[in-house]
């Protein structure tokens, strides 16, 4: 067995890297963790009005955060592909600076459609004696209404190919209609699975998430949670397997 240290932020989203960077960055330098998980595009903003030059350079700055703090980053944001189309993506840079691999989100929403390209290759990532994949929003539950979408149970598919956890990036808003769909998922994937599920969404000052930040178990329980209102971060060491 190896423990391993996971922080997950529920963050405070803006629409401009301005006001995002900075803060994730200091996260970063703050970190006491083996990994850290940050919200779908808490980057960019949820939009896909970014600049690619100014995006490509806060990548830079946040490979040599994590190089600086020891700290693996599970970053999501948007990005250009090499055929000039957007995307949803997570991106993993280790603890020397290093992008270990990119998660590019697959079962987009109708209106993400309308400024990406869903992604198609589900990979999964070995880093510090951990099997990990990477999911982003509706990649781990097909919420009803937001697309005519079959579900591809992509969390199994990662458990088949070996994964031991799944890094979840989310930004699901509040509506709570859907609060008992997305947290009965999380415990449901996790469990049939067996892995855990870390996962961050976007927060709100004002309003509760309508799917909780934290840590599940493969037993499907929750292990830490973050407040539903605000941003905050939650630190838990989980005991991993070494194959």
């Amino acid at each position: 067995m190896t423990t391993i240290r996971i922080t997950t932020v529920q963050f405070q989203v803006s629409p401009s890297k301005k006001e995002n960077l900075p803060r994730i960055l200091e996260y970063i330098h703050q970190g006491d963790c083996d990994f850290m998980l940050f919200p779908e595009m808490s980057l960019t903003g949820y939009h896909g009005d970014f600049n690619e030059e100014r995006t490509r350079q806060a990548w830079k700055q946040i490979a040599a955060a994590c190089r600086q703090s020891y700290v693996t980053a599970i970053l999501g944001t948007g990005a250009v592909l090499e055929d000039g189309q957007r995307c949803i993506q997570s991106r993993i840079y280790s603890e020397e600076g290093q992008l270990i691999g990119t998660h590019e989100k697959i079962v987009a929403t109708e209106n993400d459609r309308k400024w990406c390209r869903p992604g198609e290759e589900l990979r999964v990532f070995e880093h510090k004696d951990l099997t990990f994949g990477c999911l982003i929003g509706n990649d781990l539950w097909v919420t009803p209404g937001y697309g005519p979408y079959p579900d591809p149970r992509l969390s199994c598919q990662l458990a088949r190919k070996g994964a031991q956890l799944i890094f979840h990036s989310n930004h699901s808003g509040y509506n709570q209609t859907y609060t008992a769909f997305h947290e009965s998922n999380l415990a449901l994937r996790a469990r049939e699975g067996s892995l855990y599920i870390v996962t961050a969404n976007a927060a709100s000052d004002s309003a509760p998430v309508n799917a909780a930040s934290g840590i599940m178990s493969p037993e499907g329980a929750w292990l830490a949670q973050c407040p539903r209102i605000g941003e905050h971060k939650r630190t838990l060491d989980i005991e991993i397997d070494k194959e």
